[in-house]
């Protein structure tokens, strides 16, 4: 059986490696010349999001993969800030933090290390159409940068929740490893938010992601608004940055013929706080599993799909409240008691949030897709 699959980020590494253990061997073309962004920053699986699916979603990832994920941190510690108020979550298992780039020890490598036959196609691009001719099977995860999107035109249903732009810094100064940062401020980052991760105690990435802006330029009035406020330049050092746009989409099929979609191309982004490590690599694994139990990748995904479908509600949420509104909840938050409810049990709050909230919200318009681009023009 002939299999291709687009993409080397962590949805088409996951589905090459699901597939070698079960003996098959895909080919796998990566436009660029390695499997990951040239620009690493931290990435955080934060357990809360996953908890319809596992209590503990980094040992879930290891079973499906049958490998051993080493995380960067766990984090331990989560501070959230809105405009007036203040919570800190201390001592309990938010989640945990990757490095997501080229380094040795990326999610990404940790991966591709133990994929040992699999061909891999690096600096070749190919169009969904050729492919699909030629294998018995395509596996499309080829990331939601808006020049690689294709899941518009071929999936059923298919609709979009939003389009972001992200800029993310790698700055210096002193950070706690295992504490989490988190900004929402709707005058300043309207309805977006800003997220600082540490690599290490020196260094760590500040993501700056904006839903439903029109333009860098905006997202650069934003991002000095931002800096401005916080005194970031005033307390660390910037050493660089990178930009690109993220699309959270909805679609019912994942499949078209014979091509599976997996990672942000089948809508596994989550559309709140742009996470998609663990989706990616869950969509990644049932793609093949799909493929070599000859089942439906559909069903195999439906609870997964749920995840998505829950923090798109959390989104339209966030999105229809001020900043009044915010700052009651993070000082409602910064409750003892609440604070252990929330991420002391194992109750699946954003679950039962979403349902009762669910039908009073609206989804904002976020520009389409392919009216964005992954990084300013030069």
């Amino acid at each position: 059986m002939k299999i291709a699959i687009i993409g080397a980020g962590l949805a088409g590494l996951s589905a090459a490696l699901t597939l070698e253990k079960n003996g098959f061997i895909p080919d796998v073309y990566e436009q660029n010349s390695l499997v990951a962004d040239h620009y690493s920053h931290v990435g955080v699986v934060l357990n809360m999001a996953y908890r319809s699916i596992s209590l503990e979603p980094l040992k879930y990832l290891n079973k499906l993969l049958t490998v051993k994920l080493s995380p960067l941190e766990t984090i331990n510690n989560l501070i959230i800030n809105s405009q007036n108020s203040q919570a800190s979550v201390k001592n309990e298992i938010i989640g945990h933090s990757f490095v997501v780039g080229p380094e040795p020890n990326s999610l990404q490598n940790q991966i591709l290390k133990h994929i040992k036959n699999s061909k891999m196609l690096y600096e070749q691009r190919e169009s969904l159409e050729n492919l699909r001719q030629r294998y018995d099977y395509v596996i499309v995860a080829s990331g939601s940068r808006s020049e690689d999107y294709v899941a518009d035109k071929y999936l059923k249903g298919w609709h979009q929740y939003l389009v972001a732009y992200s800029r993310v810094a790698k700055i210096y100064g002193k950070f706690e490893p295992n504490t989490a940062i988190v900004w929402g401020d709707k005058e300043i980052l309207k309805d977006g938010y800003a997220f600082l991760a540490p690599f290490s105690r020196q260094i760590a990435s500040l993501y700056v992601t904006v839903p439903h802006v029109s333009s860098w330029a905006e997202l650069d009035q934003i991002w000095k608004a931002f800096f401005k406020k916080e005194g970031i330049l005033e307390k660390y050092t910037l050493l660089g940055t990178f930009e690109r746009t993220h699309v959270s989409a909805y679609s019912s099929s994942v499949t078209w013929e014979n091509c599976l979609f997996a990672g942000d191309q089948g809508c596994f982004l989550d559309p709140f706080l742009g996470l998609g490590a663990a989706t990616a690599i869950v969509s990644g694994v049932m793609a093949a599993r799909a493929i070599i139990e000859n089942s439906s990748y559909d069903k195999l995904v439906q609870e997964h799909k749920k995840v998505i479908s829950v923090m798109s509600k959390v989104r339209n949420f966030y999105d229809s409240i001020d900043d009044k509104t915010f700052d009651f909840i993070v000082t409602s938050e910064d409750n003892a008691v609440i604070k252990k409810l929330i991420y002391g049990t194992t109750i699946d709050w954003l679950k039962y949030g979403s349902k009762a909230l669910g039908p009073f919200l609206k989804q904002k318009k976020s520009p389409n897709v392919h009216d964005t681009f992954s990084s300013p023009a030069e």
